[in-house]
């Protein structure tokens, strides 16, 4: 999982169709989790709302996100901040580059992260997606807690895993709200993070054997990649310095090239006859 480098946006979108080819985000919610300068962590949350194409949406998905009961965007404005006070209407440029700022450079937490991480390049367009490459999602983080054998086979379902590490899903009024589901992440991604003391048995040990071996090998892995990142501004920056000192050297060369043509045509300047004398003609 990301260190204390990296903040944590737990996020959920809802939208007005299952396919991002077809569909569009008409709510965001994230939580981002930044460190404070003791190490504490503070959560911040943002809640946005857009307005949408209503022709191409699906009934369902608006029905299960409640939209007619929920959405509160005038179209005239574009978009409108939902989040703690009042809503604030936004023209759609605004909210998107809010979105884009507060996702930049985190790591995104939530449930099926990889539907929210579709939907949201779509509204954010070409170069919007700032946050980290690798999405974690919360029903592989509780599978992992539990153990795979003990999750049961694919697909996993949500809702059964959240209540095995103690998190109690939204209630109904509260989920497929943008929000309420950003907030069901949070709660399982720190009911899973929790440290726990091992049991003193050997299956005990071997798990937390193997679970201080994967942390090792994540830090490892990220590590290697800062290194190679490294490397590679280092090669470039000597590379620039190489350019620039033999452009340095063919400045200097081109310059004493023209001292010393001009030092030759002081010095080798052709003699006039008429005026230095001719012993020809001189005295006639």
């Amino acid at each position: 999982m990301p260190d204390a480098q990296h903040p944590i946006a737990f996020l959920d979108c809802e939208t007005t169709h299952l396919d991002a080819e077809i569909g569009e985000v008409w709510e965001v919610a994230v939580i981002l989790r930044e460190q404070e300068d003791g190490g504490q962590p503070v959560d911040t949350e943002f809640v946005w709302q857009f307005a949408v194409d209503e022709a191409a949406a699906d009934p369902e998905a608006l029905r299960i996100g409640r939209f007619r009961e929920r959405h509160v965007v005038d179209p005239t404005c574009g978009a409108a901040w939902t989040g703690p006070g009042p809503v604030i209407p936004l023209s759609r440029e605004s909210a998107i580059d809010a979105i884009v700022y507060v996702l930049s450079g985190a790591v995104l937490v939530g449930s099926n992260p990889g539907f929210d991480d579709r939907h949201l390049r779509k509204l954010l367009g070409p170069g919007g997606a700032h946050w980290h490459y690798r999405p974690y999602d919360i029903v592989q983080l509780a599978a992992a807690k539990i153990g795979v054998r003990s999750a049961g086979p694919l697909p996993w379902r949500a809702h059964v895993l959240s209540r095995a590490v103690g998190v109690e899903p939204p209630a109904p009024e509260v989920a497929h709200t943008a929000l309420g589901d950003a907030r069901w992440a949070r709660d399982v991604h720190d009911a899973v993070m929790v440290r726990e003391r091992f049991p003193m048995s050997w299956e005990g040990r071997a798990r937390h054997a193997i679970g201080m071996y994967t942390q090792a090998a994540i830090e490892l892995e990220d590590t290697r990649r800062d290194l190679a990142a490294s490397t590679a501004a280092i090669e470039r920056v000597r590379r620039l310095c190489e350019l620039t000192i033999a452009a340095s050297v063919r400045v200097q060369a081109i310059d004493q090239a023209r001292d010393t043509l001009t030092a030759l045509d002081g010095t080798s300047r052709p003699v006039n006859a008429d005026t230095e004398g001719n012993p020809g003609r001189g005295n006639l």
